[in-house]
């Protein structure tokens, strides 16, 4: 089949079967299934929470032409969530939370031809302790937490089926066994903490600062990725010596609430040991490696790193307009590659993959309250979104390109319908992407997901309508 899929040959999508309603042949079919149990009990005047859930996801990938009823990718997901959390009586200005909580999960392959991920167990376990004193002018607040986390997986073997000619599971004892998952077994363990504190300078102006450190393990793709991921077009490759990220971070603020506008600004700075990030990987003529088929290869590689940045919220409600908001926040963070080995090197590997540009986002709306029979108020909207340039990109090996600016325009209209004496109808429609613009979002999987005479990669979303209507009963 691969030597008959070629890029350049595959037929163009019709506008009729873009149109249509039927789910074509090479899709993705997906069951998730969950049953929980949440639980809350007065104990010794403090409240204990109980929450335990089960869950499995069943995950087909159907990508072969000449065969669609053969999913490349079939994998079950079981997963057992639980938490306990007593929420101790207040003494002397204090609030105390202590709790555990964690999962178990085992995933399973089952009848496919690629293979990302080998059947692996995982189980979660945290312990953790929260406070916090409030008095006066003072709000202070901090936690300390213990993970452990146990991955592991048997050998995994695979094979080529003599009819077909795919990839499939086999025994070790087949004559073709290939073994792209050998066993691996590893318990990650380490502490996190948090102390914050916030000043309140005058009713209506405070000042906040936080310090934390924060601990995560690597998980299943990071360690053991080694094949298609038939759905993302993407050959995963992770490496199984990947240390904990360990991270350092301090924010600092400042809050106020007065009657014409609020606002909140805020500044952060995250050092990161053993940060995990995809590169891809080049072929011989230093472009991303690309097979037949248009897949390209991405390793997981870890680095010392660096992230920064802040963000500024600001709501203008004038007291003299009833019901007019006009709500804004602007956000920019900056990721460096801390390894010696990129510094001063630009887009060639000082900069991080993945990290959003500098972005601003607007709302005007207006609340006109009726107070009618049959309706209660009608909220009109107007929207903006604009995302600058990203011009601090992770070019090496082309794993990433420069992604230009856009500014996004949306609209729409709100009510809260009257239809029985207690309940409403909340009614909704929207326009998104008003004036149809087209535009690439930096973080988009589909940037680089194929190329075209005219550029590369498939755009984000049109022009398109959103009705939604929410009943209460």
């Amino acid at each position: 089949e691969a030597d008959l899929d070629e890029p350049e040959n595959r037929v163009v999508v019709t506008d009729r079967e873009l149109n249509s309603y039927r789910v074509p042949d090479l899709s993705q079919h997906i069951q998730h299934y969950r049953l929980f149990v949440h639980s809350n009990y007065r104990i010794g005047g403090g409240d204990l929470d109980v929450l335990v859930a089960k869950q499995q996801n069943s995950r087909r990938e159907y990508n072969h032409p000449t065969r669609s009823e053969q999913a490349g990718m079939y994998v079950r997901l079981n997963t057992l969530n639980y938490g306990i959390r007593y929420n101790a009586p207040q003494f002397s200005n204090l609030e105390v939370t202590v709790g555990v909580n964690g999962m178990a999960q085992h995933n399973k392959n089952l009848d496919a031809t690629d293979f990302p991920i080998p059947n692996y167990q995982l189980f979660d376990f945290g312990a953790y302790v929260y406070g916090k004193w409030k008095k006066e002018k003072w709000t202070i607040s901090g936690g300390v937490r213990y993970d452990l986390r146990n991955e592991n997986w048997d050998d995994f073997y695979t094979g080529e089926d003599p009819v077909t000619g795919f990839i499939h599971q086999v025994q070790k004892e087949s004559p073709d066994a290939n073994l792209p998952f050998p066993a691996f077994q590893k318990v990650f363990h380490d502490a996190s903490g948090s102390v914050g504190a916030t000043y309140r300078i005058t009713p209506k102006i405070s000042l906040k600062a936080n310090i934390g450190r924060a601990f995560r393990a690597p998980n299943i793709s990071e360690l053991a990725s080694n094949g298609l991921d038939p759905g993302a077009h993407i050959i995963y490759l992770g490496d199984r010596t990947f240390e904990p990220e360990i991270s350092l971070q301090e924010d600092i603020g400042a809050i106020a609430h007065f009657r014409n506008w609020s606002a909140d600004i805020s500044v952060f700075n995250n050092n990161v040991e053993n940060y995990i990030y995809l590169d891809a990987v080049p072929g011989a003529d230093g472009n991303p490696l690309v097979d037949n088929q248009g897949n390209r290869t991405y390793q997981y590689r870890q680095t010392p790193a660096q992230l920064y940045g802040g963000e500024l919220w600001l709501s203008i409600h004038p007291e003299s307009i009833k019901g007019l908001r006009f709500d804004n926040s602007i956000s920019m963070v900056y990721g460096f590659n801390r390894s010696a080995e990129f510094k001063n090197r630009g887009s060639d590997g000082a900069y991080l993959p993945l990290i959003p540009p500098a972005g601003w986002r607007s709302n005007l709306l207006f609340t006109i309250t009726l107070q009618r029979s049959w309706i209660n108020n009608i909220e009109p909207r107007v929207g903006m979104e604009y995302a600058a340039a990203q011009d601090k990109f992770f070019g090496l090996n082309n794993t990433e390109t420069r992604t230009p600016s856009y500014t996004l325009f949306s609209t729409g209209l709100s009510a809260d319908i009257v239809y029985s004496q207690s309940n409403t109808l909340q009614l909704l429609f929207q326009v998104n992407n008003l004036f149809n613009r087209a535009y690439q979002s930096h973080l988009s999987r589909l940037k680089y997901f194929e190329d075209y005479a005219n550029g590369n990669g498939i755009y984000s979303m049109g022009r398109n309508m959103t009705f939604k209507l929410m009943f209460g009963f």
